[in-house]
């Protein structure tokens, strides 16, 4: 059996509708995500023992849990919890779509903070020590030394941790998010096609990874001058005549 493109072509609207859920459950992880992820990472540096441990017990337990595992404690779970119905925390627990964001970021941030906290690591120390050496007091130090060399170091693991959580978002649809995946499984639901859907589906998976793949690639050549270096000498070099 091969691919229905007429089968494909009529569902082509709900399965782009899916890939836009998909986008905004990746958009609002990446985002909720860091800003769990950066304090994290901060104590996961930081000279305090209590709060290195803190930091290595959050990174245990939401890197090491399985995602699907997560998010049915987070939907199913924590809503059993006495008074938590009558709590300010209802109005996300009682929504699907914010269920999966939290689950989605908390399972993000175990990950990206050791990114983040690895990268501050490789930090050279002579550039912080300098600047210190300067008068620049510490926040001008984290602003204009650390930050930058932060973002560049960490900048290609952060785009695989995008195209990780991008495939992630997929446990979503367990529920009731209509996210890519939830609206292949009702187009084969409908059609008992178990081919041209799924397959339409991981066709647009691949181009939003190849779109972040590119755009990771294009900011890492922006911020590393030795790349962008390279990359003129090679378009010299390809827009030099050969000898003959």
């Amino acid at each position: 059996m091969i691919m229905d493109l007429d089968t494909a072509i009529a569902y082509l609207p709900g399965l782009l509708w899916g890939a836009l859920v998909t986008l905004e459950l990746t958009l609002a992880t990446l985002v909720v995500g860091m800003f769990i992820a950066v304090p994290v990472a901060l104590c996961r540096n930081a000279r305090s023992t209590l709060a290195r441990w803190l930091a290595i017990v959050f990174v245990f337990l939401f890197r090491g849990a399985p995602l699907l595992a997560l998010l049915y404690m987070i939907y199913y779970g924590l809503p059993e919890v006495p008074g938590l119905k009558e709590s300010w925390a209802w109005v996300i627990l009682s929504r699907p779509f914010l269920c999966a964001v939290l689950a989605l970021s908390l399972n993000s941030a175990g990950y990206l903070s050791e990114i983040i906290a690895g990268a501050m690591r490789l930090v050279p120390r002579g550039e912080i020590e300098a600047a210190t050496a300067a008068g620049y007091r510490r926040l001008a130090v984290l602003r204009h030394v650390i930050v930058p060399h932060t973002v560049r170091l960490a900048l290609r693991s952060y785009g695989n941790e995008i195209v990780f959580v991008i495939k992630g978002t997929s446990v979503a649809s367990l529920v009731t998010v209509r996210e890519l995946l939830a609206n292949a499984n009702q187009i084969y639901f409908n059609t008992f096609d178990p081919i041209t859907p799924y397959l339409a589906a991981g066709l647009l998976y691949l181009v939003l990874v190849f779109i972040v793949l590119q755009a990771i690639a294009f900011a890492e050549r922006r911020l590393s001058p030795e790349l962008r270096i390279r990359s003129r000498i090679g378009d010299r070099q390809a827009a030099r005549p050969a000898r003959p």
